[in-house]
């Protein structure tokens, strides 16, 4: 398996955390990385999901809702564009933003996508930017959630 993952700490609540991790239409007015966003958090949903790491062309996802749990974890199966057909023994790829409550009353976002299957073994760690891109996300979503 190989992960891409960012971890950071905000003073928001997680309940404020999740209104702007599912409030997709707002994403193009604060963060880079994820540059649209569309369907709906809710289990069974499709999202389409436009991605542009920092320096790399953006490509699009289709991805079902795996999770939405409101201020505890958001997650999608990332589908490879033209490859829908791969079972997931070959390749699984599940992006997720998981949310601790901190003692202060602040959250804990884990940012990662981790890679599964046989195909997994050619994904580099720091994949397509991800290590940048979900950096540059984050911090996004600090300021966002804390404005």
């Amino acid at each position: 398996m190989r992960t891409v993952k960012a971890v950071m700490d905000t003073t928001t609540n997680p309940r404020r955390v999740w209104e702007v991790l599912t409030d997709f239409p707002r994403y193009p007015a604060w963060t880079a990385y994820i540059q649209e966003l569309h369907g709906r958090a809710e289990v069974g949903h499709r999202l389409r999901v436009t991605l542009g790491p920092p320096g790399r062309k953006p490509y699009v996802v289709h991805a079902p809702v795996l999770e939405a749990t409101p201020g505890v974890r958001l997650a999608w199966a990332a589908v490879i564009p033209g490859a829908a057909w791969l079972p997931h023994a070959i390749f699984t790829g599940v992006h997720e933003f998981v949310l601790t409550r901190l003692p202060d009353g602040g959250t804990k976002v884990t940012h990662r996508e981790s890679f599964s299957g046989l195909l997994a073994r050619l994904v580099k760690e720091g994949a397509r930017g991800g290590d940048e891109g979900f950096e540059a996300f984050n911090q996004a979503l600090r300021r966002r959630v804390e404005a």
